[in-house]
């Protein structure tokens, strides 16, 4: 009788190559619960899509016009990235307008609460802080207080010297010269950039410490539960 081989006979350096023609939800949804050795291999080589990831910054970006509740004091609103089926809800009374399909990252500000507590506390250990610039399409810095100012300072220091000097220059403080909104806007701009950066360290922090078990749960499930 001929020997009959199955998908799980496959050597590992195959079936990983299998993976990569899968999103990431597709790769556990078919294989998380097949066996031990597929699990630790889907831990082990399956990612987050950086891609996605961008997508998502930027959709939550101009939802709700967060930005425009976000500060610059204590360097920024504090939020936490966690990952769920579907996206962010884009309004609280009507969530059907979201895409339920793929895996992709919520930003939740606390108090919020997760069925998996370990998750929980994995996720609260990298917080996020964004600022008002975390508007990728806002025209400037908003810079009509010290704590912006003083932000500026603390992470863009190149931009703070130009502004000091113009500043300097008029003996006032005048943020709608040509010269000031230029470099606001090269400091806005170069802010943007970095809080992506900082979500994306976030993120694979999240990753890291055990985000696959996040996302293997929530295939079924969305599973967080805002608190009131």
């Amino acid at each position: 009788m001929a020997n009959i081989s199955t998908f799980e006979h496959l050597p590992n350096e195959l079936i990983i190559d299998v993976f990569t023609y899968l999103q990431p939800a597709q790769n556990f949804h078919s294989f998380f619960y097949c066996s031990q050795r597929f699990r630790k291999l889907i831990k082990q080589y399956v990612n987050y899509s950086r891609h996605d990831l961008d997508k998502d910054i930027v959709r939550f970006s101009t939802l709700h016009s967060w930005y425009k509740h976000l500060t610059y004091v204590n360097g920024g609103t504090t939020f936490f990235l966690i990952a769920c089926k579907g996206e962010q809800d884009q309004y609280s009374y009507s969530p059907w307008m979201c895409v339920y399909d793929s895996i992709h990252w919520h930003f939740r500000e606390e108090p919020f609460t997760l069925t998996d507590k370990r998750i929980e506390e994995i996720s609260k250990k990298y917080p996020v802080k964004l600022t008002p610039s975390f508007h990728p399409f806002s025209v400037c810095v908003r810079s009509s207080n010290c704590a912006a100012l003083d932000f500026i300072q603390q992470y863009h220091l190149e931009q703070y010297e130009i502004l000091a000097k113009i500043l300097d220059l008029y003996k006032i403080v005048s943020w709608f010269k040509d010269e000031t909104r230029a470099v606001l806007k090269v400091a806005h701009e170069n802010e943007f950039e970095r809080l992506k950066k900082v979500i994306h360290q976030a993120a694979e922090s999240n990753k890291l410490h055990k985000l696959n078990i996040s996302i293997s749960r929530s295939i079924g499930l969305r599973h967080i539960s805002a608190e009131a």
